[in-house]
């Protein structure tokens, strides 16, 4: 019986994910060029934002870096997910020997008063926790 039991909370892994999964992939976004894509161009290639801010910023301009530039919005898309490996479901040990491996994506596009985009960021993160195995 103990052994059916361990068995089965090996076999058991946990994971959870909330966002926008299409922030993932890069192909989408290497699509999006800052003073060319617009604001319906970035929605149909990301889908609606996570969230948006308006508010007015200065920026250089790529182009021009002595050239600034005033944007008025920005959205942010993320994604994050976890995952929980079996050993953490272990009575007594699962604490010591088991481990969550974490990641997000973001990206954010800022818009100028015409709806262009004209400043990118974008960065993503993956990490361990785990009394053992923390990275």
């Amino acid at each position: 019986m103990i052994h059916l039991l361990l068995i089965a909370i090996l076999s058991v892994a946990g994971c959870a994910s909330s966002g926008n999964a299409n922030v993932k992939n890069q192909a989408l976004i290497d699509q999006i060029q800052m003073g060319k894509s617009t604001k319906n161009d970035v929605r149909r290639l990301l889908g609606e934002p996570n969230s948006v801010s308006r508010t007015s910023s200065q920026v250089a301009n790529p182009a021009d870096p002595k050239q600034m530039l005033t944007l008025v919005e920005w959205w942010s898309y993320i994604h994050a997910s976890s995952q929980t490996d079996a050993a953490t479901f272990i009575p007594l040990v699962g604490g010591l020997v088991g481990s969550t491996t974490h990641e997000s994506t973001q990206f954010t596009a800022g818009f100028d008063q015409k709806g262009i985009v004209q400043h990118i960021t974008s960065g993503s993160y993956k990490g361990k926790s785990g009394l053992l195995n923390s990275q």
